[in-house]
């Protein structure tokens, strides 16, 4: 038993011991973002600065707008420079920002644009070369795992962040205490980052090569998967995903209260959708690595479909429950299998770039779900969940066409 245990949740970690640093630092960092952007920044630019909801709502803008800018070109320069100095340099290009913020006088809260910017490069400058860096550190037979690990920690850190930000406000009765949290919360993954990560890191299954400003060609890669897989589908499928799943982010909580759930019905719903993330998330992840990862979005893009096309019919805590467990434990098992297949487009001199593209096209995805959603939300508040359905659906399309298992042999990007 105890042998079981260390081989499914330990084992990963002693063969890979920079991927508890790398956890570290999306802990933090995504634990600051949550925080900042949906927590403490609206609501103080509203309180404590007056503005409107669309103004907030162009803030919102500009932070994704120049997040998405600087993804590709950060991925790139990172195959050429190094992971570690963009993976430190992101979070530190932010750090004072959040108190440069709480200090602006009302006159000149347009000022908000441009520390918004700077966040959304800093947030460029740190996603995509810390994504590629787990592909670099992680052999392919174990990057599902991997990714398990950093999307169970996102998402806890999204949920933690939002939590702090409630807790402390309350404690302090001050909204700007948040923020000084924010900043220093940046801090710290740029200290773990610096200190704790590899200068130079090179694929496991590949030999280390010097530092080149010279783009390489287009190479024979390892993937599971026979065939070419094109670069614009990849794009393609996680746009899509992303974009259903922020169609619902911002109406969630606000269709959940319509429910009118009673406090036992959301502590049943908070364990039921919470329990199998932290619990089964390597489990899981260990069969995908096994079974074939291109097996595993397949099944994850179907079932999450269907899921939420069932959804609007679920009125009580008990089919909530049951259809958006069944849900939950889709997406532990899809997106590290996804993230992991993702990484296994390009070689290691070329993942950043291709983790640029990528996330490019996920942030794409962000910037067109909310207005999406919106307006689905404006003509009927169940809508939300077809236009997610639909999006998940096309995206099982694409995938059910073109993504194939046929065992673990080579597989070329031409990008």
């Amino acid at each position: 038993m105890l042998e079981r245990l260390e081989r499914t949740y330990f084992a990963l970690f002693r063969e890979y011991p920079s991927l508890i640093t790398t956890a570290v630092i999306t802990g933090a960092g995504q634990m600051a973002f949550a925080l900042m952007n949906i927590y403490a920044l609206p609501i103080f630019l509203k309180d404590e600065l007056g503005l409107s909801g669309l103004a907030i709502g162009a803030t919102a803008t500009t932070f994704l707008a120049f997040e998405t800018l600087f993804k590709f070109p950060m991925g790139r320069l990172s195959d050429h420079h190094g992971r570690k100095p963009f993976v430190v340099l992101g979070p530190l290009l932010i750090c004072l920002n959040p108190a440069v913020v709480v200090h602006l006088p009302a006159r000149l809260w347009f000022l908000v644009f441009g520390l918004r910017a700077a966040d959304g490069a800093g947030g460029g400058a740190l996603w995509p070369p810390l994504f590629a860096m787990i592909g670099d550190l992680v052999r392919s037979r174990s990057r599902a795992a991997a990714m398990a690990v950093i999307s169970t920690v996102y998402g806890a850190a999204t949920a933690l962040g939002i939590l702090v930000g409630a807790v402390i406000a309350h404690l302090t009765g001050d909204h700007r205490t948040p923020f000084y949290i924010v900043s220093g919360l940046f801090a710290f993954a740029a200290a773990v980052g610096y200190f704790g990560l590899p200068r130079v890191v090179h694929c496991p299954e590949e030999p280390p090569a010097p530092v080149s400003l010279e783009s390489p060609p287009a190479e024979t890669i390892e993937a599971a998967g026979h065939t070419d897989y094109p670069l614009p589908l990849a794009m393609l499928i996680s746009g899509l995903m992303v974009m259903a799943g922020m169609t619902l982010a911002s109406f969630l909580v606000l269709y959940i209260r319509e429910l009118a759930l009673s406090r036992v019905d959301m502590i049943v719903l908070v364990v039921v959708l919470g329990g199998p993330a932290v619990v089964l998330a390597l489990p899981l992840a260990h069969v995908a690595d096994r079974r074939g990862r291109p097996l595993a979005v397949r099944s994850f893009l179907v079932t999450a479909a269907l899921m939420m096309w069932l959804l609007p019919m679920c009125r009580t805590a008990i089919p909530l429950a049951v259809v958006g467990g069944v849900l939950v434990l889709s997406i532990i098992v899809g997106i590290p299998a996804w993230l992991a297949l993702v990484t296994d487009l390009a070689p290691a001199s070329r993942r950043g770039r291709i983790m640029g593209i990528i996330t490019t096209a996920e942030g794409i995805g962000a910037g067109i779900g909310p207005l999406l959603g919106g307006w689905l939300w404006d003509q009927q508040h169940h809508y939300i969940f077809y236009g997610a359905a639909v999006l998940l659906t096309m995206a099982a399309l694409v995938a059910a066409l073109t993504l194939h298992n046929k065992g673990e042999v080579r597989q070329q990007l031409r990008s």
